[in-house]
């Protein structure tokens, strides 16, 4: 199968971020579940939003979170997850990857395009097809909080959305042909959407952060669009299953809505924004290239897309320095003893 290409980056945008405490749920027996630092707490506690954050640590199975577990509304960050199961299915069944799949899984992840979401969901079966995928990668948690039709509306929880790029980064039910062209995909997004879970510089040189983002303000439309469920396989005449297709797009909301923390509260008068990074951080080069860190950090809040996205950027800082200060060995606690101050 043909590899998709790699582009050139420009360089990346940063974004801060708020938070409240509480306490999470097992992510899994082999996941030690530590809290992250009161300073931490003392920092997403002192902003007016409600913000969620984890830090899986891939080597020693240890997942560090803290804040509001809400769940939130995915947005966009879902996108990385609707790539994987396209490219898996084609690895899977032994088929290449026709240009319409190439061109939507581009925009779709790099460009962060609507439409296109639209588009390759029909090719696995829609949302219920995708929580197949949840299935088989061992995050079941996902498939209650999935919408029935409007994906940016499907909710997860920061420990949840961690343990979900996890396992894009490294199950084995993941070909290795489908993650190599999923990460080429991460690398290509754009800088203007990426901030938060970003590699803060000059921290962790050589290391590199593979990023998806989202972003949704409410009210934006009061339309109710629900995203088309579209199998091709139940089409015969390709004009049929392109006019339908086409028609799905065209009625597609720019994105979803959903119930999340604060959603009770927008207003016409008082927008809502929502703001999510996920993303999985590579050793360097001399370390082997490898999978080491996934970080997540979802929000919302009433303080404007500008200062939310500079709220992303100040959690993502934080994080960044208590990975780098822990893989300096500054940390030295054992992973079974996951009290308070491990991280941040």
């Amino acid at each position: 199968m043909r590899r998709l290409p790699a582009l050139a980056l420009l360089p990346a945008l940063m974004l801060p971020a708020l938070i409240l405490i509480a306490v999470p749920r097992p992510a899994s027996a082999d996941a030690p579940l530590c809290a992250l630092s009161n300073e931490f707490e003392r920092q997403v506690l002192s902003v007016d939003a409600v913000i969620g954050a984890a830090v899986y640590d891939l080597e020693t199975e240890t997942i560090w979170t803290g804040g509001h577990s809400g769940p939130y509304a995915l947005h966009s960050v879902i996108k990385p997850p609707i790539a994987w199961a396209i490219l898996s299915d084609a690895y899977d069944e032994g088929r290449e990857l026709t240009k319409l799949q190439r061109d939507a899984l581009f925009y779709m992840v790099a460009w962060s395009q609507n439409p296109d979401v639209t588009t390759l969901l029909s090719m696995i079966g829609g949302l219920a097809g995708l929580t197949e995928y949840y299935e088989r990668w061992g995050v079941p948690e996902l498939i209650e909080l999935t919408h029935r039709s409007r994906w940016g509306a499907s909710r997860a929880e920061p420990i949840h959305l961690a343990r979900l790029f996890a396992a894009l980064a490294r199950s084995e039910s993941v070909p290795h042909d489908a993650r190599a062209d999923g990460f080429d995909l991460l690398r290509e997004v754009v800088d203007n959407h990426r901030w938060g879970a970003t590699i803060p510089e000059p921290m962790l040189p050589g290391w590199e952060s593979l990023i998806k983002t989202g972003n949704f303000t409410i009210p934006e439309s009061e339309d109710d669009d629900p995203i088309a469920k579209i199998n091709p396989r139940d089409y015969e005449d390709a004009a049929l299953l392109i006019r339908d297709l086409q028609r799905a797009e065209d009625e597609a909301e720019a994105e979803e809505v959903g119930d999340s923390p604060l959603r009770s509260q927008a207003s016409r008068v008082r927008a809502l924004v929502r703001m999510n990074s996920a993303a999985i951080w590579l050793a360097p080069p001399w370390l082997g290239s490898q999978p080491r860190y996934v970080v997540t950090i979802m929000q919302e809040s009433f303080i404007g897309w500008t200062r939310s996205r500079k709220l992303q950027n100040q959690i993502g800082q934080m994080l960044g320095q208590a990975i780098a200060q822990r893989e300096a060995g500054e940390h030295s606690l054992p992973t079974s003893h996951c009290i308070k101050r491990a991280l941040s």
